[in-house]
């Protein structure tokens, strides 16, 4: 993990110095892997309150996207790769509103809402999802999905 540098202490106060970007970055991948499970925004923001602000988060958040080492899953919430077949969705009414579109309807598609709403772990109703009207999700879907697919095509042949 990144340490923080002292900048100044006394019995009653410590002052650190912000971290850079990148140090953020290590930080917000850090504090999830921590966890064990996707985190949401606000869960997020209040980890990292006193360390950086919403804008800064929201920055580091999507550059992490777009470099694919954090997935945003349906419900919002940001996990490492991996970590989504496992994930069991929040059923929320509220909105979500992607941090990265592009990324999140190629990742996704129009399937985000009916995941959210399936109760299951993305892996388990993913597979449920396997057939021929959601190709094209599957193969924009995590490699370890496009993966257990191509084996499961190769045992029906053998």
């Amino acid at each position: 993990m990144v340490e923080l540098r002292v900048m100044y202490e006394d019995e009653d106060v410590v002052v650190m110095k912000a971290p850079t970007d990148e140090e953020l970055e290590i930080l917000v991948k850090d504090v999830i892997k921590r966890k064990g499970k996707p985190m949401t925004w606000r869960e997020l923001r209040e980890v990292f309150s006193g360390i950086a602000g919403e804008d800064r988060l929201r920055k580091v958040l999507i550059k992490l996207i777009e470099k694919d080492e954090i997935i945003e899953l349906p419900d919002g919430a940001f996990g490492l790769p991996g970590m989504e077949l496992s994930y069991v969705p929040r059923a929320s009414t509220k909105r979500v509103r992607p941090l990265v579109p592009s990324k999140f309807r190629k990742r996704w598609g129009g399937l985000a809402a009916k995941l959210r709403k399936m109760g299951k772990p993305l892996g388990e109703a993913i597979s449920e999802l396997d057939t021929g009207v959601y190709e094209e999700f599957i193969d924009t879907a995590t490699p370890s999905i496009v993966n257990r697919k191509k084996e499961n095509e190769a045992e029906v042949i053998n």
